[in-house]
């Protein structure tokens, strides 16, 4: 296996001796170009964002009621289970190609006109989702399959819970650019509550081979040392302590690179430090990390959101970010649902290296968990930190 896997407790001597066992590329790939290199308002809302008629929306509302009158469980939602109009059907379809082989972001714009409520919401995220791409990734670490991106920080912490802290997607810090690692290829996000004006939160995308094309050229020596499988990425565990895995940063497939960068497991977090027995980065990493970082804000534009959107982004090809919100003493209202898709018909081939983590998500059988309301945020911490 290309990724090694060593005790907490392993020493700084056995991680250089055993990350030789990583592959990666014998050469940096070439310049990328295509529709997913942009900059900035290259970016244009006008062209990524899909409106939804007031007819298709009704259509949507009538799946919905469809769906409620089977008696059938969430996680059996499917394109069968939740029909659609063979028209509206191809016209998800198509944003998965927009995804894929376009500008890498797409914005399914009209749902807040149906004022689903959370359990009807939840049914159309999921029921829409499955007409764009047809599987879903469930996370092993928690078996979630839809998770809640809200304001936790104001409720009372249970006195189990005490040391566990909060994930990303549960606090109301700014996060940096990255991608979530090996967590599945679209990102899929609802907005249920942008959280109001002047509340902050407002979402960034960045073309990671826009940055790639700029590391190429002005500094390549950031991108071999991401390509090295010797970046340390500290997994959580249940009820056990944590684990080492080595891996690379930036993959290929045919030649398209595919970032996986993501901070929280590799410097860990305020709200969940990394644990003191795995190993510091190298100088070289964090100044990779530094530079990823620098060119990802300098390319990068916010993103267009309004209530009811459904955001889709590739999460292989294009870094997300997020500013502050909740600037106020009171809990922020802001609440997106969030799940992580693939479609077979457009899906990239992965390296065969790390087929098998870009398969997990995807395993058949596991148990999904599509929750409605989000009343425990401490029992599963963003499974093992491939977010943020």
């Amino acid at each position: 296996m290309s990724v090694s896997s060593l005790s907490a407790r392993s020493s700084v001597d056995s991680l250089r001796s055993i990350s030789s066992l990583g592959s990666a590329p014998d050469k940096l790939a070439p310049s990328v170009d295509g529709p997913m290199v942009w900059r900035k308002s290259e970016l244009d809302p006008t062209k990524y964002v899909c409106h939804l008629t007031a007819t298709e929306v009704a259509e949507i509302r009538l799946a919905v009621i469809h769906f409620r009158l089977s008696g059938l469980t969430r996680p059996s939602i499917s394109k069968e289970t939740f029909p659609l109009s063979e028209h509206l059907s191809s016209k998800l379809a198509a944003l998965s190609k927009e995804i894929h082989s376009g500008s890498g972001v797409a914005v399914l714009r009209g749902l807040n006109a149906a004022r689903f409520n959370d359990e009807e919401a939840v049914i159309a995220f999921v029921g829409v989702c499955a007409h764009i791409c047809a599987e879903r990734a469930t996370d092993s670490y928690a078996n979630q399959t839809l998770s809640h991106i809200r304001d936790a920080t104001h409720e009372k912490v249970p006195q189990w819970a005490t040391n566990i802290g909060l994930a990303g997607s549960k606090i109301t810090a700014k996060m940096d650019f990255h991608n979530d690692r090996f967590s599945g290829d679209i990102l899929a996000m609802h907005v249920r509550n942008d959280g109001g004006p002047g509340n902050g939160g407002e979402q960034f995308v960045s073309s990671f081979w826009s940055i790639y094309n700029t590391l190429l050229e002005k500094d390549p020596a950031v991108l071999e040392t991401m390509m090295e499988a010797q970046w340390p990425f500290e997994l959580k565990q249940k009820n056990a302590d944590p684990y080492l895995e080595l891996g690379p940063t930036l993959l290929f497939s045919k030649n398209k690179p595919i970032c996986q960068l993501v901070k929280a497991p590799l410097l860990g977090s305020a709200h969940i430090p990394r644990d003191p027995s795995m190993p510091e980065l190298s100088k070289e990493q964090i100044h990779a990390i530094h530079m990823v970082e620098e060119i990802a804000q300098e390319v990068c534009t916010q993103l267009d959101r309004q209530e009811g959107d459904i955001q889709l982004i590739n999460n292989l090809s294009i870094m997300h970010a997020r500013a502050a919100y909740g600037k106020t003493d009171k809990p922020s209202s802001r609440h997106l649902l969030r799940m992580f898709l693939r479609d077979p018909e457009n899906a990239w081939d992965k390296p065969m290296s790390f087929k098998r983590n870009f398969e997990d998500p995807f395993t058949r059988g596991r148990v999904q968990e599509i929750s409605v309301h989000d009343f425990d945020p401490w029992r599963k911490i963003s499974g093992r930190e491939s977010h943020g």
